[in-house]
């Protein structure tokens, strides 16, 4: 049965929810955002100049640093309006559960840095696999609420400071060490400091010497607390908290092999978790193969033992296309993409079944190195943004098969707005301000990155022909996923202009970590803010949001920062990403894994989307 529920609008106590309202995400904290995937390790780059001379000016004058200009009559793209939460129960299997049996998934991309849950930079792949052997504390379910997972239960005071973590007793790592508080203690200090997450989880409570502040209560209890910037004389509200217990920063791994890893004697690339399966065998850029583990803790809904089938392969093939003729040919029983062209030839094919994950999802985007002098600078922004047609680009690229974006939320997000005050199309405000500028600094060349897929280097000549008509020179290079997402946790030299997807969810309180100038960490050169955003503004309304626990206060704070990024062009927004995971009917009970002592399923795509659970899932014959 469900534990207490409460809305937001005052402080709560509950072993579970947050209250349908609050709840309604299935909150997609995956640490590192995926660009789109690729197909091979090639290296393209095109220098694309621009013309000799820019266009003439007219009397269309550039974009005001101060305000966006609307001074004209061109209307934002046609976006779709905020939906309410679509809640199903995932369809039945059509014949009995069948233990035995293999399957191969396709995915977008190899992870870097595996399989450490504090060090992986984990995208939707990482995501698809990581989750077949590690368990989260808490998880996400088909009613949008979170749920104790590996917990037995979370208690949260009223005024949301402090957490009380019961586990479930008897589960053990697949190494033979129990899990119990001193593991889960162990891993959540290991992986809230680390460099990657550290960001994400700034605001909870910190001794002096920087370890997480825990008090251990019994053997399978502790508590957490909140802390200002880690100061636990400065507590603050964090309502939403519990739902990153379920995100990569609660992946609980064993902490025998933790420490192994750490002294030198384990394999950082042999990750040992309390999972369904276990890690057989991995080949970076190739495959990753997990087998049963026969004594895993959890079961179905009628009580079978999880899971069912012997052993799934996860196998790289970054471009989206070849995935797809893989599925057809029947080298792989599932595939996932969000290649718009590669969704709309599936989704209506009878011969494969297909979930839709739509709700909720990421932006695609250039995202801009913002520490850039030229990317730094409004005006060039903004002209950049101006000098492409998005519905033009959709066309080109994906046949028109994606909806335009304006922004960095997407329908359903707390946030999203179909009138934020973009500027839209306009090419000859776009070349004036460009000429401005190189009349005062010279010419302007942009680098442009992106994943090695068809796709994307069309995208990326579009841009260089609509940017180069303008007077900006731009270089196209084209590189592995990985590559691009160190490139800029670091912000690599190369990092000017990447093609990007990310920000999925529906609390604005998910994104803190990725626009909050206090993610970007000087002293490493590391930052989970990628383009390296610090805006006054933009850090107060996240801070004054993290703490509400008004639905609709916190609705308002998230409107307004998507106005900011409108005015202020910190990204350039092109269309919505929507997700299809594609199978072989054979495979059944997609969309199965239940809830423990509940009477729901975990949502799939709640860790990421483009990701399925693979617990409950079985062959038929």
């Amino acid at each position: 049965m469900k534990g207490e529920h409460r809305m937001l609008a005052r402080p709560f106590t509950h072993r579970r929810g947050l209250g349908r309202t609050a709840a309604a995400a299935f909150v997609a904290f995956a640490l590192v955002a995926a660009a789109c995937g690729g197909d091979d390790d090639t290296t393209v780059t095109e220098d694309t100049e621009a013309p000799d001379e820019a266009p003439e000016p007219d009397d269309t004058e550039a974009p005001d640093t101060d305000e966006p200009d609307d001074s004209d009559d061109t209307d934002p793209p046609e976006t779709t309006e905020p939906e309410a939460p679509v809640v199903t129960e995932p369809p039945a299997a059509e014949v009995e559960p069948e233990y035995g049996g293999r399957i191969v998934i396709g995915i977008e991309a190899e992870t870097a840095n595996p399989w450490q849950p504090g060090e992986m930079q984990c995208a939707a792949s990482c995501q698809f696999v990581a989750r077949s052997f590690y368990d989260p504390l808490v998880a996400v379910d088909t009613e949008l609420d979170w749920e104790p997972f590996l917990a037995e239960s979370v208690d949260v005071n009223d005024d949301a400071t402090m957490f009380t973590v019961t586990l479930r007793q008897g589960i053990m790592f697949h190494d033979g060490t129990e899990f119990n508080a001193d593991a889960a203690m162990e891993n959540i200090n290991r992986s809230f400091r680390s460099l990657l997450i550290e960001g994400a989880v700034i605001d909870v409570a910190r001794d002096p010497e920087g370890n997480i502040l825990m008090e251990k209560l019994d053997d399978y209890t502790f508590t957490l607390q909140t802390g200002f910037r880690g100061n636990p004389d400065e507590p603050i509200s964090w309502p939403l908290f519990p739902y990153y217990l379920g995100g990569q920063a609660g992946l609980m791994a064993s902490p025998t092999w933790l420490a192994a890893v750490e002294d030198g004697t384990g394999d950082p690339t042999q990750a040992v978790g309390t999972g369904p399966f276990v890690l057989q065998s991995y080949a970076p850029g190739d495959r990753t193969v997990v087998v049963r583990n026969d004594d895993y803790w959890h079961s179905d809904e009628s009580g079978n033992q999880l899971p069912f089938l012997d052993e799934v392969e996860f196998r790289v093939i970054e471009d989206s296309q070849v995935r797809g003729e893989a599925l057809r040919s029947g080298d792989l029983d599932i595939m996932h993409t969000s290649d718009s062209l590669v969704v709309a030839d599936f989704e209506n094919d009878p011969n494969f079944g297909y979930v839709d994950q739509d709700q909720y999802s990421e932006t695609n985007y250039i995202m801009l190195n913002l520490t850039k002098p030229y990317l730094a600078d409004r005006d060039v922004r903004c002209a950049l943004l101006q000098a492409f047609d998005t519905e033009e680009l959709i066309d080109v690229v994906a046949g028109g098969a994606a909806v335009p974006s304006i922004g960095p939320f997407t329908p359903g997000q707390e946030g999203f707005l179909s009138d934020n005050g973009y500027l839209g199309y306009d090419p000859d405000a776009a070349a004036d301000a460009i000429a401005e500028w190189t009349a005062e600094n010279g010419p302007l060349t942009i680098n442009y990155s992106t994943t090695p897929t068809v796709t994307n280097l069309q995208t990326a000549q579009f841009l260089a022909s609509e940017w180069g008509a303008i007077g900006v020179n731009v270089v196209i290079d084209q590189i592995e996923q990985s590559t691009l997402i160190t490139n800029a946790l670091f912000a690599d030299e190369a990092f000017d202009a990447f093609g990007w997807r990310n920000h999925a969810g529906i609390f604005v309180d998910q994104q803190y970590f990725w626009w909050h100038g206090v993610s970007i960490n000087e002293a490493t050169g590391l930052s989970l803010n990628f383009g390296r955003l610090n805006d006054p503004v933009i850090n107060e309304l996240l801070e004054l949001s993290r703490s509400e626990f008004d639905p609709d206060v916190r609705r308002g704070h998230a409107e307004d920062i998507n106005r900011r990024f409108a005015s202020e062009c910190f990204i350039i927004p092109t269309s919505q990403t929507r997700w299809g995971v594609h199978y072989d009917p054979a495979v059944q009970n997609i969309g199965r894994t239940p809830v423990p002592d509940d009477d729901t399923f975990l949502r799939d795509g709640a860790g990421f989307p483009g990701q399925v659970h693979v617990h409950a899932l079985f062959l038929a014959d």
